[in-house]
């Protein structure tokens, strides 16, 4: 790519970053690596708006490495419900644990170290060392890959691994050229977010319009491009609902699958043949794959497992998927 219009593109980009950042409770004029760690996990699958509540809610409860380290898991699950994709708590504690065995508490500085730790992937490792530290890597997330492939005309498809190395070398190009690695890389994920959105981009107010790929050649609606993936499936899901003068019958899941570790209703194999005779019926979408939840009101005797209920205050310290945990509220207990 020529100098030039790379040099174009950032500037471009660092200025709208300048007049246009939004106030976030992490971005600091010294900024503190386990808050910029703590919210890029979050943001990993959460609109800002959305996570903002949950970083003050965990910060507060966790305001150190050593505190998320030593946190009871079903605490940080707890507060963790609503965001989805529980791994990244998991992985956040292991990371933290991690950190405090092996660097004295403090997270490593470059992105090279930083991505040995549990749960740090490049995305994130770049992210907390040019934002923290200024080295010079380019962060590469959905709104970097939107914005490159729209403004330079790149149509290799994002989810492949040439695409990723691809954005990557192409992202590193940029930040070199750049004084700032962290307004620039904090710049490119505002303006994708904010301007160069997946749908009704802001391309008639765009500085860059003129000088953008896509723009001028009519492929802003199919750029980025993905690779097609595998089609969704559905799974169908009977849960027990048992209330008894203890409390709420409820049971923790195993270490294996979406919702490993998490506290659930006992399932059952097939409806039930005492149940009520409809089941209310919710349908949890996935990443992957829609589950179609059915929840029968049932005694004891239907379920073949071991059980533990639970009142109301016991339930509210249990890390649940979110589904689950707006069908406890529902219920009177």
């Amino acid at each position: 790519m020529p100098v030039n219009l790379l040099n174009s593109f950032r500037i471009s980009i660092e200025d709208f970053y300048r007049s246009h950042k939004r106030t976030m409770p992490w971005r600091k004029h010294n900024p503190v690596p386990y808050e910029v760690w703590l919210s890029e996990v979050i943001l990993q699958q959460t609109r800002v708006a959305q996570g903002i509540p949950y970083f003050n809610k965990i910060l507060q409860a966790f305001p150190t490495i050593e505190d998320l380290a030593n946190a009871n898991e079903d605490h940080l699950l707890s507060l963790w419900t609503g965001l989805g994709y529980y791994n990244r708590a998991r992985n956040l504690q292991k990371g933290a644990q991690q950190v405090m065995k092996n660097h004295n508490g403090e997270l490593p500085k470059s992105s090279g170290d930083l991505i040995k730790i549990a749960g740090i992937g490049p995305y994130t490792a770049a992210a907390i060392s040019s934002i923290c530290h200024g080295e010079k890597i380019g962060v590469v997330d959905g709104n970097v890959f939107r914005v490159l492939s729209r403004f330079f005309g790149i149509s290799t498809p994002v989810n492949t691994s040439g695409g990723l190395k691809e954005f990557q070398l192409l992202a590193n190009e940029i930040v070199h050229l750049s004084n700032s690695s962290a307004d620039y890389n904090q710049g490119i994920m505002e303006f994708g977010a904010l301007h160069c959105t997946p749908k009704k981009p802001l391309c008639m107010m765009c500085e860059l319009a003129d000088i953008c790929t896509a723009y001028n050649t009519g492929k802003v609606d199919v750029l980025p491009v993905k690779k097609k993936t595998v089609k969704r499936t559905t799974e169908e899901i009977h849960f027990a609902v048992v209330v008894d003068k203890a409390g709420l019958a409820m049971r923790k899941r195993d270490t294996e699958g979406i919702w490993a570790g998490l506290y659930e209703f006992p399932r059952l194999e097939k409806p039930p043949l005492n149940g009520l005779p409809a089941a209310e019926q919710i349908v949890h979408k996935l990443s992957h794959k829609d589950l179609r939840c059915h929840f029968w009101k049932v005694t004891e005797n239907e379920i073949n497992e071991p059980i533990t209920y639970y009142t109301k205050h016991e339930i509210r310290k249990l890390g649940m998927p979110i589904i689950i945990a707006k069908y406890v509220e529902k219920i009177e207990f």
